[in-house]
């Protein structure tokens, strides 16, 4: 009896049957040890979460099955895929408080920058680098291993047509797939996209969000909400339009998006008054605040989106990565509402032009121009980066006392993270540095590392004005932070003044104008600031000044305002940006309608 079992199990259908089995049931078992959103061990009535999350993993172990005809080789390169994205993951979740997107998968498209970037973040020690020869020797053993010979031919052609048509099908959200993958029952909410991913799993969610939002384009606006709102303030808004002259002479226009800038005053036992001393002396003569802005510790896409486009990031109903995600960025905005009134349109950046598909999407929003960081001096670096005086030579290189008006967009670099490696600092410098006693030495190192970039963006911004007043043209410079840096030692360590998250933090933001030193204080949204900085330039458009006035009447700082406001002014810029407002704004103040 005993034989005969044994020659049973010896059949080579039914060893490959049980090879296939154990593969599957690894899988499973790792997605389900390593998902926080699992539970472990494994639970009857979670099988469909983990099914769900293990799906797209078995249709990958397959199609690479098909491809290397290497069963367990196979196993050994999916796990180590998953294992990958999940330690992806857990390092955004560290740096930037939030779970991975489809959008920052798509970074990968271009590799190079990508990586460029993404590698500072990773420290290379011995225990790394064993584990790494460990993997490769582990993937040689497995792959000098015996190919499955009866996976050849028409059975593996038919795997692999199988793995791909399951995989696309997948992708597209087919039928069935979507009775599975069901949003309701699994409670996916995109506007809590954490939240979401700790009760569904990691691959599910980054699924549900790719079907449920991954369709490329600005959702419909809510008109009659939008003119319900409009309707509500017809007359001071009438009196807005009627009363906008254009500016006589137009001035150059200058954005400086400086990189992780906010005041580090708010954070306790940070002295008041060190730090961003030239921010506050402009400030006493320019319109200056604080200002909320849809990012926090990255993300600086979100923050650029909202002062290029002057819509909020929420208008686009969970889309994270604009010029990642939308399927065209020919939207209005600062650009075209410039270029048509004759102005000179370039964006300058030291990165490289195709991070976050910008090189596409700055043309589609109407830039003539993209200096990237091919044309910045390969030595002007300061830290890691191409420090704030390159940024500023290379802006005042761009503008012109004569010819038509410039409107010059820069974004810096040189305060980017991480901020636990920054070689090259001038160590006196440094180490004058004031520092909260409360820190521990990581604390101290984080927090040093950006201060002293910080004094920097501060004094290149002191060198901008102060150059921008030896030019005979009038010029009106908006400089604002894109988000708080991700210092999370130290947001731990010491808290903020206010006793809010950091995720709660403002960033401070000014206009100021060459030719007029009047003092202005308001918080505001970073979606408001392009309509400010037009209304104080003296240039005219529609949609920009029914938003200046809307933020006026309605008083809208940088706090959220009501939900029913909120979704009326999200309608109004969905019709911006599909190019409907015209349209939608003679609807609502026309005086037969009213």
């Amino acid at each position: 009896m005993h034989a005969r079992v044994l020659a049973v199990l010896q059949q080579p259908r039914l060893r490959a049957a049980a090879a296939v089995a154990a593969c599957v049931l690894l899988l499973a078992l790792i997605v389900d040890r390593i998902d926080p959103a699992l539970p472990w061990p494994p639970k009857l009535d979670a099988l469909s979460l983990i099914f769900a999350n293990t799906m797209p993993v078995l249709i990958a172990w397959l199609l690479a099955f098909a491809l290397t005809r290497r069963l367990w080789f196979a196993c050994w390169l999916t796990a180590l895929a998953v294992v990958g994205l999940y330690a992806a993951n857990e390092a955004k979740i560290a740096h930037l408080e939030a779970p991975l997107l489809p959008g920052d998968l798509r970074l990968l498209a271009e590799p190079g920058p990508a990586l460029n970037l993404l590698g500072r973040y990773v420290a290379f020690d011995l225990r790394i680098v064993a584990l790494a020869a460990l993997g490769l020797l582990v993937s040689a053993w497995l792959y000098r291993r015996r190919a499955t010979w009866r996976l050849a031919g028409w059975r593996r052609t038919a795997l692999a047509a199988a793995a791909v048509l399951l995989g696309l099908s997948l992708v597209a959200g087919a039928g069935p797939w979507r009775r599975l993958y069901d949003a309701d029952r699994l409670g996916f909410e995109p506007w809590a996209l954490s939240e979401s991913t700790q009760r569904i799993g990691l691959i599910g969610i980054l699924l549900l969000y790719h079907w449920e939002l991954g369709s490329g384009d600005v959702p419909a606006a809510d008109r009659d909400a939008a003119i319900a709102l409009l309707r509500r303030h017809a007359e001071p808004l009438r009196e807005r339009l009627r009363a906008a002259p254009p500016a006589h002479e137009l001035p150059d226009i200058v954005v400086l998006q400086s990189e992780s800038l906010f005041d580090p005053a708010r954070l306790r036992g940070v002295a008041e008054g060190r730090f961003l001393g030239g921010l506050r002396d402009l400030a006493a003569r320019a319109s200056a605040g604080e200002m909320r802005v849809p990012t926090f510790g990255g993300g600086t896409i979100r923050t650029e989106f909202e002062v290029l486009t002057g819509a909020p990031l929420a208008s686009l109903g969970g889309v994270q990565y604009p010029w990642l995600e939308l399927r065209d960025a020919r939207l209005p905005g600062l650009v075209s509402t410039l270029a048509a009134r004759g102005y000179d349109t370039v964006a300058v950046h030291p990165n490289a032009a195709g991070f976050w598909n910008r090189r596409k999407a700055y043309a589609q929003l109407g830039f003539e121009r993209f200096v990237d960081s091919r044309e910045f001096p390969p030595d002007a670096i300061v830290g890691l980066f191409t420090s704030d005086a390159a940024l500023t030579d290379r802006v005042l290189d761009e503008l012109a006392d004569a010819g038509a008006p410039r409107f010059v967009f820069a974004i810096s670099m040189e305060n980017h993270g991480p901020y636990d490696w920054r070689p090259g600092l001038d160590p006196v410098r440094y180490h004058a540095l004031p520092l909260p006693a409360r820190l521990d030495e990581t604390g101290r190192f984080w927090l040093a590392n950006y201060l002293y970039l910080l004094d920097d963006a501060d004094h290149e911004l002191m060198r901008l004005v102060g150059a921008l007043h030896q030019r005979t043209r009038r010029t009106v410079l908006l400089f604002y932070g894109d988000h708080l840096p991700a210092l999370q030692p130290v947001y731990e360590q010491l808290g903020f003044d206010d006793g809010r998250e950091a995720k709660e933090q403002s960033v401070p933001w000014l206009i100021y104008d060459t030719a007029d030193a009047t003092p202005r204080r308001a918080d505001t949204q970073s979606w408001l600031l392009p309509a400010q900085l037009l209304k104080s330039a003296g240039v005219e458009d529609d949609y920009f000044l029914v938003v200046e006035a809307l933020r006026e009447l309605l008083d809208l700082g940088s706090e959220a305002p009501a939900d029913d406001i909120g979704h009326a002014l999200r309608s109004l810029a969905r019709a911006h940006l599909r190019g409907e407002f015209a349209d939608l704004l003679a609807a609502a103040l026309s005086e037969r309608e009213l």
